[in-house]
């Protein structure tokens, strides 16, 4: 299955997750039935954090390796079960390759601009599904051969912003604190002559902490 026809799958059935969840607080509503997310909600949250990426490109020879980041997300709730998402994510990209008989590593760092729907079936878990805007910052290139090491910053046109899609899975616990599951994909054309690719996927792992939450209601 393709990235795009994995996108409209994952589309579909949050979708259909909303509707459910919809449903859910209409029968709560009516009949004080149904999955309930509790008395009240805020309708506004702000939240930070920190995710664990493990991020290969598309190429084969290169391998991830685990680089911290950052994120500052600022979440509106149309209802109780659906939100949308938006803010701003430190994104660090970091993987190796063989050069030769030495060990090459690249060092990306961009700032990722999601902008995604968040469903929340139940209290505790939430799905979510959008798209990111990757702004590229800055790499590094470092080429290592047993103790020594030399590094270089990649020029500039090298490396350029790019599009992609996130798909998350998260489960919140004591009240504020919000753990998830990334998978998310960026492309951006490179030219042929090139061997570097702009082109990256991979997983994340994070935990935030929703410091402001606005007046709760029913």
């Amino acid at each position: 299955m393709s990235n795009y026809s994995l996108c409209f799958f994952l589309l579909i059935l949050l979708v259909a997750s909303a509707t459910f969840a919809q449903g859910g607080d209409l029968l709560i509503q009516q009949y004080s039935k149904g999955p309930s997310l509790g008395q009240s909600y805020s309708k506004w949250s702000l939240y930070a954090g920190t995710e664990i990426n493990r991020i290969n490109t598309d190429l084969s020879t290169t391998s991830p390796t685990i680089a911290l980041g950052a994120l500052f997300h600022l979440e509106y709730r149309f209802s109780k079960s659906v939100g949308l998402v938006t803010g701003a994510n430190f994104t660090p990209i970091s993987y190796s390759y063989p050069i030769s008989d030495s060990l090459g590593k690249d060092q990306l760092k961009y700032i990722s601009f999601p902008l995604f729907l968040r469903v929340h079936p139940t209290e505790k878990v939430s799905l979510g599904f959008g798209a990111l805007y990757n702004r590229f910052q800055e790499g590094l290139k470092t080429v290592s051969l047993n103790d020594t090491s030399n590094s270089h910053a990649y020029p500039k046109g090298v490396f350029a912003n790019s599009y992609g899609f996130v798909v998350q899975g998260g489960y919140h616990f004591w009240k504020r604190f919000y753990a998830y599951f990334n998978y998310r994909w960026a492309k951006k054309t490179s030219p042929l002559t090139q061997i570097e690719t702009n082109n990256t996927k991979g997983i994340q792992l994070g935990v935030t902490y929703a410091f402001w939450e606005s007046f709760k209601r029913q």
